[in-house]
């Protein structure tokens, strides 16, 4: 192939040269055809002189179906399809291969076949297809439509300074003219990032890139209280129940919770709820939606007492020989829930009386109104409806002390007071309960109950049943046939 020629033939067609006359070949030897090319575009050929193949290559898009050739021949006449061709004239249609027919001096022909192929255009692929952050190993969200990316990162993550990993159709990537490297570059992202998308085209594409942290799961009310004096609550995270207690005669219909929690608001019955400022009606259980910043929901029951209608009803604290019947029936004066609620046995011998053993109520759920649950080892019947309950270690006897001065007490655990209270055989007006620091008096009224008797069968217990006048000197007698479980006689 001879470049040389192939620019003289350009030059040559360009200054107006008749047509068909080109310049002699030189040095062509056996050559039939020593040079081939097209001016628009200006693209000259390989030529494979042993297989009489030319191939040539045109910028993408050229119209193959319309191109001039120019030439050089060594003999008189070149026709394709039997049309003479006129170097620098002729059009042709390239898209399949053409042959080229040389006539020599002597009348003998020799065929050339021309291949035109077309670059591939020059790519305009400027799309990102993958994208994540090397740590924490995040994979960001593409929404091609909108040319945006996002991305939630675990909280706590630094986004000042995260690397991202991308993937992208096109040649460069870059952040406010910053070439970027998957994997390598670091970006601040507390702001969104625009990333550019360079094609080979030069066609750019960006996308904006928004990184927050996750929003919090956490939903859980973390205190409770009221605008009111004496009252406390507790909350039973496992049932997601608040248990509050507020002094007796005070009125539920419009109390002002004061609560902490970790969500990011809370409702009650779809209205917002700000600590210390909004009323409800807590005369019946309440729930409190406590709302995550990720929108999730937890539900706590909140349900409030002013009192508690459960009294020690009967004692059987001594028995003939071992003391192996040993029982406290608590009775039910209206439907009341045990949990928080604890009965507290007290050491009179003392000075101030002190705790000697509490069982915690709160297992047993609930009790209805006029039933009776009796606390006692496995040696006492408790017919239905009442619930026998048997504490952990009273399967053996000597469980409740005998007196005097000993007493039974009921303690709410969440409003930090006694419910109800009997000493027997004597008096307890100071006695200390565990974890408390002020005394309490363990004797309603000026007399306790009568002693139980180790001599003779019974027990002692309110009489009539149920009876409360505050009064343990009066309340209580010494019932000859004990009655757990039914009504004391």
């Amino acid at each position: 192939m001879r470049t040389g020629h192939f620019a003289a033939i350009v030059a040559f067609s360009l200054a107006g040269c008749t047509p068909g006359l080109l310049p002699p070949a030189q040095g062509t030897g056996t050559r039939a055809l020593s040079s081939f090319g097209f001016l628009s575009p200006p693209v000259q050929a390989t030529i494979t002189e042993e297989t009489r193949i030319i191939s040539l290559t045109v910028p993408a898009r050229t119209d193959c179906a319309s191109l001039v050739a120019v030439f050089v021949i060594s003999g008189p006449r070149v026709t394709v399809a039997g049309v003479e061709q006129v170097s620098g004239r002729t059009v042709n249609n390239f898209e399949r291969p053409v042959e080229y027919v040389v006539e020599r001096a002597d009348g003998s022909t020799v065929t050339y076949v021309v291949r035109v192929s077309v670059e591939p255009p020059l790519g305009q692929g400027k799309a990102i297809s993958l994208f994540s952050f090397v740590e924490p190993p995040v994979n960001g969200s593409i929404d091609e439509s909108r040319q945006t990316i996002s991305a939630v990162v675990p909280r706590g993550t630094d986004i000042s300074s995260l690397v991202a990993v991308f993937t992208t159709s096109g040649v460069r990537v870059a952040v406010d003219d910053t070439e970027q490297q998957s994997g390598v570059t670091i970006n601040d992202f507390t702001e969104p990032v625009t990333y550019t998308v360079t094609a080979q085209d030069g066609s750019t594409a960006s996308y904006l890139v928004s990184v927050e942290e996750a929003r919090s799961q956490e939903k859980q009310l973390t205190s409770f209280s009221f605008q009111c004096p004496g009252s406390a609550a507790l909350i039973d995270e496992g049932q997601r129940i608040v248990r509050a207690r507020v002094p007796a005669g005070t009125d539920l219909t419009s109390l002002i919770a004061v609560f902490a929690t970790t969500g990011a608001s809370v409702r009650v019955a779809g209205a917002a709820q700000e600590s210390g400022i909004t009323g409800n009606d807590f005369s019946v259980p309440l729930e409190y939606e406590v709302v995550a910043e990720d929108g999730s929901i937890a539900l706590y029951s909140v349900r409030v007492v002013d009192h508690i209608g459960l009294l020690i009803n009967e004692l059987d604290v001594d028995q003939v020989g071992l003391d192996t019947a040993e029982l406290i029936e608590l009775f039910a004066v209206e439907s009341v829930d045990l949990w928080g609620i604890a009965v507290v046995l007290l050491n009179g011998g003392v000075t101030p009386g002190q705790e000697y053993g509490r069982i915690d109520l709160s297992s047993l759920g609930s009790l209805k109104a006029g039933t009776c649950c009796v606390l006692a080892g496995s040696g006492v019947q408790v017919p239905a409806p009442g619930v026998k309950y048997t504490p952990p270690g009273w399967e053996s006897s000597n469980r409740i002390q005998n007196g005097p001065s000993d007493a039974v007490l009921l303690w709410d655990t969440v409003a930090r007071k006694v419910i109800d209270t009997v000493s027997y055989a004597g008096i307890l007006h100071r006695a200390m309960i565990a974890g408390e620091a002020a005394e309490v008096d363990a004797t309603e009224g000026a007399a306790g109950a009568p002693a139980d008797s180790n001599s003779t069968h019974g027990s002692i217990g309110r009489v009539p049943n149920g009876q409360d006048t505050g009064q343990n000197g009066l309340d209580f007698r010494f019932i000859p046939v004990p009655t757990p479980g039914l009504p004391n006689q």
